[in-house]
């Protein structure tokens, strides 16, 4: 309703309600007015209601539309979390299997014995050679990723003037606490073996100078 409406109704109802004829006929003109009033708010609802709907609408529309995108990224952001909680888990161990192995409880000693026949050049000095020899061996098992913390020393020796044939020692040590399995799997004559060789696998790769081993000829007991 108008303001103009609303200021010629209420005059209409002062003069009913001073007229006593007309004090009746008051509240019926005032019931008149009142469905217009209701329409007006029926209306306004049924407006609301029509725009909620088509704002649902619009977000049905736009998942349907979306949801390979929606699917795709919900794929790698679930992948990447695996990930990060997989990398999480392994470092994890990895801290508590070095904490887990002191090396002042290292008290018992496991040592290996072999032979390589070493291809030396007429120049070489034999005693630099072995001394090369030895801390190649020691940088080997040293910075190996699943013996080095057991690794102690590494020895060459016996290389002669008529013989090419160097022999060696290998000394690793370990705690009293699951020495079965260390002997068995970690430090197993195999595992420490397949080291070596691999080495020299791959410096055979390499040109030397001054020396080469032949990885066949390798031994270890």
């Amino acid at each position: 309703m108008e303001l103009d409406d609303i200021n010629t109704t209420s005059d209409q109802l002062e003069e009913m309600v001073d007229n006593p004829d007309g004090a009746a006929n008051a509240g019926d003109y005032v019931q008149r007015l009142l469905p217009e009033s209701n329409d007006c708010n029926r209306k306004e609802t049924g407006n609301g209601d029509i725009t909620e709907n088509q704002n649902k609408k619009s977000q049905k529309n736009f998942f349907r539309q979306h949801r390979k995108w929606i699917a795709a990224i919900f794929l790698i952001l679930l992948i990447a979390l695996v990930i990060t909680i997989s990398v999480a888990v392994c470092f994890a161990n990895n801290e508590d299997n070095d904490e887990k192995y002191d090396p002042s409880l290292f008290k018992l000693q496991l040592k290996f014995n072999g032979s390589f026949i070493v291809n030396l050049v007429q120049t070489s000095n034999k005693t630099q050679v072995l001394k090369d020899l030895q801390e190649k061996l020691a940088d080997l098992y040293r910075s190996s990723p699943a013996l080095g913390r057991f690794f102690s020393e590494a020895e060459t020796f016996g290389l002669r003037s008529d013989s090419a044939v160097v022999q060696y020692k290998l000394t690793f040590v370990y705690p009293e606490e699951q020495q079965a399995e260390l002997r068995n799997f970690t430090l197993s004559s195999e595992m420490v073996f397949n080291v070596f060789r691999q080495f020299l696998y791959d410096q055979s790769d390499v040109e030397s100078e001054t020396l080469s081993v032949d990885p066949s000829s390798l031994k270890m007991h």
